[in-house]
């Protein structure tokens, strides 16, 4: 009996110093439908800002996902925050490699079309959303 009111007050007492974590939240953006062409450069999205209540925020996980009108499996994509750019590997997908960044910084997406034989014709990103949980 003693041990067990012994171990809730270390508890208690542990609750009672233990910093209070940030309140996280979640914020889901629309990317634009976006033609991509064959190129030699990549192609830039426009900038995917997050709202204003968000700006004092800290990113903690980011996931993606984006649909092409026809397959292009030769398209390939970034994610970029400020001077950081993330190869994606897939249309959907998630990273912690954001975590610690400020969301005050807008994101974009970076697409090559490369010449090639699986490169006939533009693409289009028809729909996508951008997910960001960030910290206050």
């Amino acid at each position: 009996m003693l041990v067990g009111a012994i171990a809730t007050g270390v508890m208690v007492f542990m609750g009672a110093i233990a910093p209070v974590s940030a309140a996280q939240s979640t914020w889901i953006g629309q990317l634009p439908r976006q033609t991509i062409v064959v190129s030699e450069r990549p192609l830039e999205s426009a900038p995917i800002t997050l709202p204003p209540s968000a700006e004092q925020g800290e990113i903690a996980n980011v996931r993606w996902v984006f649909q092409t009108d026809t397959p292009a499996p030769t398209l390939k994509t970034w994610l970029c925050h400020g001077q950081l750019c993330l190869p994606l590997v897939r249309a959907r997908g998630e990273t912690q490699r954001f975590a610690g960044r400020a969301a005050s910084l807008p994101f974009r997406l970076r697409f090559l079309l490369p010449p090639g034989e699986h490169a006939n014709g533009n693409r289009v990103i028809s729909s996508g959303q951008l997910i960001v949980d960030y910290r206050q």
